[in-house]
């Protein structure tokens, strides 16, 4: 560790005859050469790696030696630093010999102090870092910076012995450093007389020690504070230019993957892959001047940043039966929400293994595993309890019982396997822990539904699992146990159903959101009931799994039936169920958000992709929905009042962000590569690849909508069919709808005969031609009429504004057919607020102010992204921003500003007054490109239903007339 003094004197002394007592009774034989090889040098084990005394690793769990567990005063000398305990030795120098000049370069001590007590020694022995040196006495505590070249010389005939402890510190430790003293090069700061801790002062010698010296994957901060170590050492000799911007590319990646995976298992080979890819670069490098203590500054960085950055041989090796399990299949869902359906159907699947039910006494016949084990707190289960012996035992016993669909037992070698137990869905954590390669399978059903089939299943009595639960005052036990059970004990039936439910349901989204996005997808009942068939090919498609099966007619009722299905069966306890069902609505809403990302294929590019790219080896990797946020983006939401629609048409989705208390509510609904959307506060208009769609708010639909508390629903009521012309933004006027014809380069109308009707195009344009001669692309609205237009280049050949993309932009005065604004770089989203003309200069990243009189820009803010979808809500900007593809990057100033992983896809909220951000809501995974974002002003959480929806077939609109007509 790097000291600001090269000596500390703790404020603690130790009497070093007894603890020279205790050493004496050490027989030679246990001392060992040390570990570097060093002449004359020898040390004996106190704390090592799993206790073994043979050891000398620093990676992993440190335990005492049974050296240590012999000597009661070494025991109470480093309990009395009451910290976590690392490596410790007693360190021996022979008489005229030293400890070999060197620096603790690795980075255990990076991020340790090494204390060093004195227990047999001269006044001839000296400590030398550095320029300074001097002679600890016996029984004294020190630390000094092991950063810079140092030695211990004993020039005495007689041999030194020192206790030396490497731990992280602690409080106590702080307390004796800042009462202690520090000694330099220049002076001593103040003497020291510490008090002594005597033999058998400390009755109770308890110690904890370090139980993980290295995390499996380093996080970003800590990176950095190691990286800072180098950095100081690098401005004294001007290396910065060479060195620095390979440690802050590096920084930044491993930032980027890290917002994405965390220590993920799934994120290993993209952060293994570019710890190599540095290595690589730093070897390209000239020769460096070296750091203050010698070393060279490149290879530092190796040894104390990428090395030990990642540590996947930290893990829990799998056992050899556990190694059969070839990507295990587990379904996961709340009680009674038809697993047993899922599972016994997807059970039919070729070469797929199951032990033919459930797993209740294969799991919890494991002692460790049962909730008796921890006090019946619960059947949760977490990584920690996935130790091998454990694991090894569970995957003995469903490799002994495990069939397929045949009866037949696995062959010799690895295999596929189905396993469905309801307490699983509290044992995420440990079943990836113990199976990393596992998959995950979330299955939802209407919580209504659930809740339901949960009190008939209390009610009847065949689904009791603790009997004699202790302390459980009620009716015996059902179902499966969460935390906080014990709570519950008062509560009416369906209020327990209902915590139970919630409970469970809490913990499998928790769970899930920690995994990489391929291991896991979601079922809906409904549609396993409606299209048992295609549910089980998408299903089967996504786990990689062959299903040769042909399901004609409805599923057979599963074994865990109580009484016939039917879609409506829980209306018959719906009085009973509704106080109930107000405690779970947020959840139930979150679970219903996941069916934006459906089972899928995995690895396969679509008919397109394979079109532009033939070579099989680059398939196109499918991502699912995700999105993260700043904890205020909610709250800023909240406090307006409104929400937030956008359109993001690569990937194929219109999204509402609605604020749910202090979450971000992200609603997603399909459609053909939407673009441009209008809004005027009963109508909303979607335009779509050859669509234009006509939405309605329908409130007495929003009634209807589940769970409750709604305030808008739109609903489908027109679409025009335009043809593919590359529709941008729309707007509407005082009577019509404004459409910005891309591939025409017109602005055109909407009649009930026409594809469209051309109302005006940029006068350089000589004719209607279905070229894009110009991009135009967006429409500012002045007095309900358009006003300004943006184009990205000002050409009147086929896509001729590519010529000039980075530079070519305008903004067209419509009422005058004048350019007011040239030289932009990709203009989009023209708006007029606060008197302000307001453009985003997209290939900048860029919000910015026109000033009309002068044609001059005022940029207000820069963004990490490209710039396109604008709305106003008095100060506050919403900017849509895209990471992009490459190509279009290729030649434009915000490929030059910003690298391809710092750019972001998502909504950046600025202050217009000062350009500040305030917040932001990043999407991940599928979701690349942002086009239009519409403000929602007065609309909480309202919803907009899909063409072909449930809802949208049964919803009936009549004109009051018509209503009085209806019997």
């Amino acid at each position: 560790m790097r000291l600001s003094a090269e000596f500390v004197q703790l404020n603690i002394r130790f009497d070093a005859d007894a603890l020279a007592a205790e050493i004496a009774a050490i027989p030679e034989a246990a001392w060992r050469p040390h570990p570097e090889g060093h002449a004359g040098n020898s040390a004996l084990p106190l704390v090592a790696l799993n206790g073994d005394p043979l050891n000398d690793g620093v990676r992993g769990a440190m335990a005492p030696t049974s050296h240590l567990t012999e000597r009661p005063y070494l025991r109470q000398v480093l309990a009395a630093l009451d910290a976590p305990i690392g490596r410790t030795r007693l360190m021996r120098i022979d008489g005229d010999a030293d400890a070999t000049l060197h620096v603790d370069l690795n980075v255990y001590w990076q991020t340790r102090m090494r204390i060093h007590i004195p227990i047999v020694t001269t006044p001839d022995v000296l400590f030398v870092v550095g320029d300074a040196q001097l002679h600890m006495a016996p029984g004294e505590a020190w630390i000094f910076d092991t950063w810079h070249l140092h030695n211990v010389i004993n020039p005495a005939p007689t041999r030194r012995i020192h206790l030396v402890i490497d731990t992280e510190g602690s409080g106590m430790i702080d307390r004796l450093i800042s009462t202690g003293r520090s000694y330099g090069t220049p002076r001593w700061l103040a003497p020291l007389d510490p008090p002594i801790v005597q033999p058998g002062q400390l009755l109770n010698a308890v110690f904890e020690t370090e139980a993980q010296t290295l995390p499996v994957v380093a996080d970003p901060q800590r990176l950095t504070s190691l990286s800072d170590i180098i950095r100081d050492g690098l401005s004294a000799h001007g290396e910065e230019r060479i060195l620095t911007p390979e440690i802050d590319r590096f920084l930044s990646a491993w930032a980027l993957l890290w917002e994405g995976w965390g220590p993920r298992p799934g994120g290993w080979r993209r952060y293994a892959d570019l710890i190599h890819d540095t290595s690589d670069r730093l070897a390209s490098l000239p020769k460096l001047a070296p750091l203050s203590n010698g070393l060279d500054p490149a290879n530092v960085f190796r040894q104390i940043v990428l090395q030990p950055a990642l540590n996947t041989d930290l893990m829990a090796p799998a056992s050899q039966e556990a190694e059969r399990f070839d990507r295990p299949v587990f379904i996961v869902s709340s009680p009674r929400s038809g697993s047993s359906l899922l599972f016994e159907t997807l059970a039919r699947a070729r070469g797929l293994m199951t032990i033919g039910g459930e797993s209740h006494a294969v799991i919890e016949g494991i002692d460790v595993l049962h909730p008796a084990s921890r006090e019946w707190s619960s059947n949760r289960l977490d990584a920690s309890d996935a130790a091998p012996s454990t694991v090894e035992a569970l995957a003995k016993r469903w490799v002994a019982e495990a069939r397929d669909r045949d009866g037949k037992p696995p062959v010799k070698g690895r295999f596929r396997f189905l396993e469905k137990t309801p307490k699983n869905s509290l044992r995420i954590p440990f079943l990836k822990a113990a199976f990393p390669d596992a998959r995950f399978v979330y299955l939802f059903r209407d919580e209504r539904a659930t809740l339901a089939s949960m009190m008939e299943a209390w009610r009847s009595g065949r689904f009791v699992t603790y009997p004699q639960l202790p302390h459980w005052p009620g009716r015996p036990w059902s179902l499966l146990l969460p935390e906080g059970w014990r709570e519950w004990s008062q509560l009416p039936l369906p209020h327990l159903v209902a915590e139970q439910w919630r409970a469970t349901t809490q913990t499998v989204l928790d769970d899930l959101a920690e995994l990489p996005a391929d291991d896991w997808c979601v079922v809906s009942y409904d549609r396993l009931v409606e299209a048992p068939e295609a549910e089980m090919e998408r299903l089967c498609t996504f786990l990689d799994l062959d299903w040769d099966q042909t399901l004609k007619g409805p599923l057979p009722a599963s074994s865990m039936t109580l009484t016939p299905p039917s879609p409506d069966k829980w209306k018959s306890q719906a009085e009973e169920l509704k106080p109930a069902l107000v405690r779970v609505q947020d959840l139930a809403e979150r679970a219903r958000g996941l069916f934006a990302r459906e089972p899928r294929q995995r690895d396969v590019p679509p008919a397109e992709a394979v079109l532009i790219n033939a070579s099989p080896a680059a398939p196109v990797k499918i991502e699912p929905f995700a999105s993260s946020h700043t904890s205020n983006f909610p709250e800023l939401l909240a406090a307006i009042g409104g929400s937030l629609v956008v359109s993001t048409y690569q990937s194929g989705r219109v999204v509402l962000l609605r604020a749910q208390g202090e979450r971000l509510n992200t609603h997603f609904s399909a459609f053909a590569s939407p673009m441009g959307m209008a809004f005027d506060g009963s109508k909303l208009a979607i335009a779509s690849l050859s669509e234009i769609w006509d939405y309605r708010n329908t409130p007495a639909a929003a009634e209807r909508l589940h769970p409750p508390g709604h305030d808008a629903c739109f609903l489908p009521r027109n679409m025009h069919v335009t043809g593919d012309i590359r529709v941008h933004e729309i707007a509407f006027g005082r009577d019509e709808l404004w459409v910005v014809n891309t591939r025409f380069s017109t602005l055109c109308t909407l009649d009930a005969e026409h594809s469209f009707v051309p109302r005006w195009r940029p006068a350089f344009v000589s004719r209607l031609a279905a070229e894009d001669r110009c991009h135009l692309n967006g429409l500012a609205m002045v007095d309900d009429a358009p006003r300004y237009a943006t184009a990205l280049g000002v050409s009147d050949v086929a896509e001729g504004w590519r010529a000039n993309k980075s530079a070519g932009g305008v903004i067209i005065d419509i009422s005058t057919d004048q350019i007011v604004v040239e030289g932009l770089s990709m203009p989009h989203s023209p708006r007029i607020h606060l008197g302000s003309l307001w453009v985003l200069e997209s290939a900048r990243g860029e919000l910015c102010k026109v000033d009309l009189a002068t044609g001059a820009r005022e940029t207000i803010a820069a963004l990490p992204g490209f710039a396109r979808g604008l709305a106003f809500h008095g100060p506050y900007a919403f900017v849509g921003l895209s990471q992009v593809r490459e190509d279009v990057f290729a030649d434009i100033p915000l490929g030059q500003r910003l690298a391809p992983e710092d750019r972001a896809c998502g909504i950046w909220v600025v202050d217009v007054r000062d350009g500040a951000t305030l917040a932001w809501m990043r999407f991940e995974g599928e979701i690349q490109e942002i086009f239009d974002v519409q403000m929602l002003p007065n609309l909480r959480l309202p919803d907009i239903q899909e063409p072909g929806s449930d809802l949208v077939a049964n919803s009936i609109i009549l004109s009051d007339d018509a209503m009085t007509q209806v019997g």
